[in-house]
């Protein structure tokens, strides 16, 4: 927009014409000498252009940068909110899930980083979406696989991710559950873990029956976190495994081991 000798008006010093306009400094020669003024700042309140439509034009700029300022204000607020949800969350002691991926789902759950809760299979609200109602913004999810014909014990542990900030599952209704943007992790076949044995040393009772989902303690999910970070150290991986692990102790309240 060309400024420079457009004629104005301030409110304290009267009429004047633009003469320089470079960065955000806006000069203006009046009656008493020149001035300078922050552009376009100075528009909001003391300065008006004698041309309506460039008027109209900065206002518009002024309006654009005041809705900049209200959204990064709001974004600042809800980043405030959302820390004092998670830092005053109640903790239940076993908010967390591992699930069952079938070998034709496992590309499909991470690429759209989601898993399903399945349904219930009985009782009233058969068919209908398993709510997960134990799982609250401090929970992980869990993902492990048995191989085609391979034995129940030599389930492995495949990934992981935490939940959403705003995850909540007392109000999942579609049962669908999205990960979080940063905290998600899919491990190298070499890396994935037999998931058993953190559960129970008894072979004859390792069974995983129908349901889509499991509940686990936040302690089991710690342990089972801790050794996938340990066994990461050095890699590729390495630093985004410490970070989930660190973060699911922090939102968790547990004491995390170096």
């Amino acid at each position: 927009m060309q400024l420079i000798g457009q004629a104005i008006r301030h409110e304290t010093f009267g009429k004047g014409v633009v003469t320089g306009c470079g960065k955000n400094i806006l000069t203006i020669c009046f009656s008493q000498g020149e001035k300078k003024f922050i552009y376009p700042d100075a528009f909001a309140k003391h300065l008006t252009l004698k041309n309506s439509d460039m008027q109209r034009r900065i206002q518009t700029i002024l309006n654009e940068r005041e809705a900049e300022r209200e959204a990064e204000q709001q974004a600042v607020q809800e980043s405030r909110e959302r820390r004092y949800l998670l830092d005053n969350l109640k903790i239940s002691p076993n908010a967390q899930a591992v699930f069952d991926i079938k070998a034709e789902e496992e590309h499909m759950c991470f690429s759209a980083w989601s898993v399903s809760t399945g349904r219930y299979l009985s009782g009233y609200s058969k068919g209908e979406p398993r709510i997960p109602d134990r799982l609250k913004p401090n929970s992980l999810c869990l993902l492990t696989e048995r191989g085609d014909g391979a034995p129940e014990e030599e389930r492995r542990v495949i990934g992981a991710f935490m939940v959403g900030e705003d995850f909540f599952g007392s109000t999942c209704r579609d049962d669908i559950i999205k990960s979080h943007p940063v905290y998600r992790l899919n491990l190298r076949s070499a890396d994935r873990p037999r998931f058993w044995p953190y559960i129970t040393g008894d072979a004859s009772v390792r069974r995983w029956g129908a349901a889509s989902f499991k509940y686990l303690s936040n302690k089991t999910m710690k342990k089972i976190l801790f050794d996938i970070k340990e066994c990461l150290a050095g890699g590729e991986d390495a630093e985004l495994a410490e970070g989930i692990y660190q973060y699911f102790c922090r939102i968790n309240r547990l004491c995390s081991e170096a």
